[in-house]
């Protein structure tokens, strides 16, 4: 940052004071204020000097003439990079509390929605998490099974745990050899195959292969291939929400209009998505304020982390609440559960 060189000495210790005042009281916070609770060994005067001078590096801001200052999204970055450096700790118990739900929840979905619920209880902000992409995985097995007369069900499961099934309504009954030849053919050519390579060329290939090797219906396998096609084609990425009723409790919000474009993304799972799409595939990243793209975010902050399945990052993990935010254990608590979501995922995957 800019002002990294420029701040030392009392001016830093003074701008840490104030966001940390503010965080707790959501009220601006006056030089007298600063002076009674922290010994700077300097009178209020100086201080309100140093908050002077802070408040034209951009980094503090005064509400009303006769009021206290409040930080600006400015002073919140540099209190982010610089100042709250040492700050950072996990919560009490947060690995074995998160960790448990490999044991208790069954499949991926039941673990993301209970670590969306558990972090947004932890945090006291609003929690969002995107199930893994399923473009961004491998495939694990690969299995057609007879379940009728020219009815086959086909099972795909990937590395991060997504199974996808779908029924096929074939022309012609299939034989149990020659299912069984087409199985491990297909199992040989799909395992551990990432799903962004297979493309209409790739299953071309594979039909002109398989129809030399063995005695097959070229339409017969041309359905299968179409269908492996759907199973594999991007859905809507799903994501869960917890915490909501959190965005209510913050005094930042009071405001009904500045309410309504939050909660308008928040209620709307496409809008969920943009929001989602919109940041990048960082290890881990702060939004503050003016820093979201999208408009209706500018008076929040969102911590966010992407999870890993192996070298891919599949998902990401956010906190979301105003810029008076509780940075240190939130950012430690979200940079924790992304890593170990990530591992979870995988357990359940093999």
């Amino acid at each position: 940052m800019m002002v990294e060189h420029e701040l030392e000495g009392r001016k830093r210790e003074i701008l840490k004071a104030i966001i940390r005042e503010h965080i707790l009281t959501a009220e601006p916070i006056g030089s007298r204020t600063l002076a009674k609770t922290y010994d700077f060994g300097v009178s209020s005067a100086t201080i309100r000097n140093e908050m002077s001078d802070l408040e034209d590096m951009g980094l503090l801001k005064q509400p009303h003439t006769s009021a206290g200052r409040v930080p600006t999204d400015k002073g919140y970055r540099y209190y982010v990079d610089v100042l709250m450096e040492h700050e950072s700790k996990h919560p009490k118990n947060l690995q074995r509390s998160l960790a448990r739900f490999y044991e208790d929840k069954k499949g991926i979905q039941g673990i993301i929605s209970g670590m969306t619920r558990m972090l947004s209880q932890l945090t006291e902000y609003t929690t969002l998490i995107s199930e893994p992409e399923m473009q961004k995985s491998s495939i694990k097995k690969m299995e057609i099974v007879k379940v009728a007369a020219r009815t086959l069900l086909v099972v795909l499961i990937t590395d991060s745990g997504i199974v996808n099934n779908k029924i096929l309504k074939i022309n012609h009954d299939v034989g149990s050899r020659e299912l069984e030849y087409i199985n491990k053919f297909l199992s040989n050519k799909l395992q551990d195959k990432e799903l962004n390579s297979l493309d209409q060329d790739f299953f071309t290939s594979l039909e002109e292969e398989l129809i030399k090797r063995i005695d097959i219906s070229r339409k017969l396998f041309e359905i299968i291939s179409e269908e492996l096609e759907k199973i594999i084609t991007p859905a809507d990425m799903r994501i869960f929400l917890g915490g909501t009723s959190y965005i209510l409790e913050q005094p930042e919000f009071n405001d009904l209009e500045n309410l309504k474009k939050v909660l308008n993304i928040l209620d709307n799972e496409e809008n969920l998505r943009e929001l989602i799409k919109e940041l990048p595939d960082e290890d881990l990243e702060v939004k503050i304020g003016q820093e979201n793209k999208i408009e209706a975010m500018k008076k929040c902050s969102i911590v966010y982390a992407t999870y890993h399945l192996g070298d891919n990052a599949v998902g990401k993990i956010g906190v979301i609440g105003p810029t008076r935010m509780q940075y240190p254990q939130v950012i430690s608590t979200v940079d924790f559960a992304a890593d170990i979501l990530g591992q979870i995922i995988s357990k359940v995957g093999r």
